[in-house]
């Protein structure tokens, strides 16, 4: 019974919020793996997370030497194909340009212009991290 819930909760939560389905909406479940564009964000939001934890962890919240791998989003099947809209395609672009900054200079407020770049991405395309997004967001400096 609690499956049937949670798969009616997800079915509603997918629906899109414009009937002109211009509106950001929320991928589809894949039940059978991700797509191609879902897994370098996995990636993308793993090594987020883990740089974050490394940077918490020193005594000092050093950010020197730290890098990101830049991922390349555009031309990666998406889960679904109104994710590639051209605010994706706008986007994605600054993503990599934050990456280079942070890469050539690290510091907390290049690492929190990474994490916006996915939240600015995300705000008008598939609105579903955005809440694990934020919680990538670095308060040392």
């Amino acid at each position: 019974m609690a499956a049937i819930v949670m798969l009616a909760c997800a079915w509603a939560r997918c629906s899109p919020q414009a009937e002109s389905g211009s509106a950001p909406k929320l991928a589809p479940n894949q039940p059978n793996g991700s797509s191609p564009l879902a897994s370098n964000m996995v990636a993308m939001d793993g090594q987020l997370q883990a740089t974050l934890e490394a940077v918490m962890a020193d005594p000092e919240h050093s950010w020197e030497g730290r890098s990101l791998m830049s991922h390349e989003l555009l031309g990666l099947e998406p889960t679904d194909a109104s994710m590639v809209n051209a605010h994706f395609e706008e986007h994605a672009p600054l993503y990599s340009l934050a990456i280079k900054q942070f890469n050539s200079s690290p510091s907390a407020q290049t690492y929190n212009a990474v994490v916006q770049a996915c939240t600015d991405c995300h705000l008008g395309t598939c609105p579903g991290p955005l809440e694990r997004i934020a919680k990538r967001r670095s308060d040392a400096h």
